[in-house]
């Protein structure tokens, strides 16, 4: 099979004789339409995010496509067929024409989208998902600051904040391009160019001092006295990614945290285990059939 590998130096190459790999009786083997690309792909061809023992190195965590065998347990366990449609969360593997998946994390291409554009599901809306939902508890009514909301991850976020009934959703972004292409997305967003604003005084601006519920980071230790001021009493900060650097400059405020009550929540999906992620798609793919009732 052809598939896209990458040498020490970082650089890509397309190989067209890999073998195909072969499957457990619980795994899936999928004929690969289409794979995303996140940024983690790119950290680990730049040596910086290894995949999980056992996973394959080939880049790639989320694929759409056709199944084109799978093991006797996972038939059994799943319902899924040969030729079935399906899109898939994967530790690694997906820029490939073949890619073995678990059949936990394999769900048939829900109604309405295509092949293609189902790979691009897993590992933004998952992500994002398990992040405000699991990780920072949102209920109706949660104001929600979403930084990089341009990003995969910051897009598939603005969409399930409004439709689980966010009260206010904030975004931020490097520019007035990435900015108007997230309103496109959902009406009443409030839209702020970091480079031009200081985030933290819009949004007390806009929330009369309170703060937001929510945060979504994804930028880690230059944004950490801006979320601390940002964000309200009995506020929730998730941790996703550390663009802006591992340690603060200006020192960890205890004293903001404690007196804010603020849960501070550190969260990655590819080193979860099976189990984890098992039950996330389980629980999305339930809702989006429900949706579509």
């Amino acid at each position: 099979m052809k598939a896209i590998l990458y040498d020490d130096s970082g650089a890509l190459r397309l190989v067209a004789d890999v073998e195909v790999p072969s499957i457990s009786p619980e795994q899936v083997l999928v004929k690969v339409v289409a794979a995303g690309v996140n940024r983690l792909d790119l950290l680990q061809k730049a040596g910086r995010y290894p995949p999980p023992p056992g996973d394959s190195t080939i880049l790639g965590v989320e694929v759409s496509g056709s199944v084109q065998d799978i093991g006797g347990k996972a038939a059994a366990a799943s319902g899924l067929q040969v030729g079935d449609s399906v899109c898939a969360l994967v530790g690694g593997g997906g820029y490939a024409g073949y890619c073995v998946v678990p059949w936990q994390t394999t769900v048939r291409v829900p109604a309405g989208i295509s092949v293609t554009d189902a790979a691009a599901i897993p590992e933004a809306y998952l992500t994002a998902y398990s992040a405000l939902m699991w990780s920072a508890r949102m209920k109706p009514g949660d104001s929600i600051l979403i930084h990089a909301g341009a990003s995969g991850v910051g897009t598939a976020a603005i969409l399930i904040a409004k439709a689980f009934g966010s009260s206010q959703v904030f975004i931020t972004a490097g520019s007035d391009a990435k900015l108007a292409a997230c309103s496109t997305l959902a009406g009443g967003l409030h839209c702020i160019n970091y480079k031009e604003k200081n985030f933290a005084d819009e949004i007390l601006k806009a929330t009369d001092g309170r703060g937001v519920d929510i945060i979504l980071d994804f930028i880690g230790a230059s944004y950490w006295e801006k979320n601390l001021l940002s964000v309200a009493l009995d506020g929730r900060i998730v941790l996703l990614g550390l663009l802006g650097g591992l340690v603060t400059d200006c020192g960890l405020d205890m004293g903001t945290l404690l007196r804010k009550r603020v849960s501070v929540v550190a969260s990655t999906l590819r080193s979860r285990p099976l189990p984890y992620k098992a039950e996330l798609c389980k629980e999305v793919y339930m809702l989006t059939l429900s949706l579509q009732c």
